[in-house]
């Protein structure tokens, strides 16, 4: 799947293979590990049950916890940006 995530004012573009109930986190630890070690994102152990919300972006215009969204595997695509509150970089914002 093509990845798309706004970073400042550029937009990186990576190729993310997807399984079925792969969650958005899935991807971006993906991303991480396999493709660009530069991305920040949050990365939390201690939740991962949609509780906390610190992974709180946007994934096609609409805010989502990546610890909890399943991905479309049948979408073409997906775009990632960061959610409300002031950016600190990538993916990572102060609310």
């Amino acid at each position: 799947m093509r990845v798309e995530i706004k970073r400042n004012k550029d937009i990186s573009v990576y190729e993310v293979p997807v399984v079925q109930g792969m969650k958005v986190m899935d991807v971006l630890d993906y991303i991480y590990a396999n493709l660009d070690h530069t991305l920040a994102y949050y990365r939390h152990s201690s939740c991962c049950q949609a509780i906390c919300g610190r992974c709180a972006c946007r994934l096609n215009g609409r805010t989502i916890l990546a610890c909890a969204e399943i991905v479309d595997i049948d979408a073409e695509k997906m775009f990632l940006e960061p959610g409300e509150g002031t950016l600190v970089r990538d993916l990572v914002v102060i609310r």
